[in-house]
């Protein structure tokens, strides 16, 4: 079993339901449940909140199963195996979705990356700083376009591997929110650590208060944000790092380069109502850096974000306004995006 570090994801969750306390009638049943190798912290009110969120955990541990290219009983580990084979529609469905994120973002979210985190020890937490050869050599493997998917026939040329870590959080978040809507939770936060997707407002009818991480100190917070029926994904180079040679070294891949994304950004947070996107749009973002994501965001139009750049500057999109607090005892300028 994969290592997971938890502190993180506790003081998130700490931070959230102290916040969402305040003049709550209703109470809450909570589940946490350790599946893609993650916490995952589900709430819910209501009086089906029961039975939705034991649906729910079995969900999370049917996708899990689903698209783990490690479970030798999962559909992205047959399809990895085989090369070329069929796909169920729902794995369709998230392939599809991933690879139309990479389009619009000239490939820099891309689920053929596995190689690549394998050679650096991202995949098994058995961290390495690999060598230009190395790269070289499984850098032909890393190229969005090596998928074809027609049909629902997936055929993976040159090799190539899926990897659907950086979008299948967010697709199960999204398909524990239809369950949640399916028993009528009209209150409720999804958490997947660094995807967290609100239900609703809180049943006191005020919305869902976010914290944002300081990417400088991962124990505290730069800003809170407001929320409701949206989720924030983020992605920070905070999130899972290495140190070695007295270099640090974090997990959001470059696909181009092979090396962790040195973008000028150190941490991207994406708002929308689709938790799938959300997810893999915070890698993209990472990786594309400050001009990019702000062309990226303007061109797609359908969702909102918050930029944290290296030099301590919090850009954010301007429906945010009433929304995004930055906290006074913070060292962080602001700066408001127009469309």
């Amino acid at each position: 079993m994969k290592r997971i570090n938890l502190l993180p994801m506790l003081v998130l969750l700490c931070s959230i339901l102290t916040a969402c306390g305040d003049n709550i009638s209703e109470e809450a049943a909570r589940k946490t449940v350790i599946a893609m190798d993650t916490a995952i912290t589900l709430t819910a009110y209501g009086k089906n909140s029961g039975i939705a969120l034991a649906e729910a955990e079995n969900e999370i541990y049917r996708l899990d199963t689903k698209m783990s290219r490690s479970n030798e009983n999962g559909e992205i580990y047959t399809l990895n195996t085989n090369k070329n084979a069929e796909a169920s529609d729902e794995t369709a469905f998230v392939i599809n979705t991933a690879l139309d994120i990479s389009k619009s973002t000239n490939g820099a979210f891309d689920i053929t990356v596995a190689p690549i985190m394998d050679l650096w020890g991202f995949f098994g937490h058995s961290y390495r700083v690999p060598s230009e050869a190395e790269l070289k050599e499984q850098l032909i493997k890393v190229n969005y376009k090596n998928i074809e998917l027609k049909d629902n026939i997936v055929s993976l040329k040159d090799n190539s591997t899926l990897d659907l870590g950086g979008i299948a959080k967010g697709y199960a978040s999204d398909r524990v929110k239809e369950i949640f809507n399916k028993y009528n939770i009209e209150a409720g936060l999804i958490s997947f650590g660094s995807a967290i997707q609100a239900i609703g407002t809180k049943p006191d009818g005020s919305k869902w208060r976010i914290g944002i991480t300081d990417p400088q100190n991962k124990d505290s917070h730069i800003a809170r944000l407001d929320i409701s029926d949206k989720c924030i994904a983020t992605s920070g180079s905070y999130e899972q790092v290495f140190e070695e040679n007295g270099q640090i070294y974090h997990h959001i891949i470059n696909p181009s380069t092979g090396y962790p994304a040195n973008s000028g950004l150190a941490a991207v947070s994406v708002i929308s109502g689709n938790a799938a996107i959300a997810d893999a749009l915070s890698t993209a973002l990472f990786v594309m850096g400050l001009d990019d994501a702000i062309d990226c965001w303007k061109s797609r139009n359908d969702f909102e974000m918050i930029l944290i750049t290296d030099d301590n500057t919090v850009y954010y999109t301007a429906a945010l306004e009433n929304s995004i607090e930055i906290l006074k005892d913070t060292k962080y300028n602001k700066i408001k995006l127009q469309q």
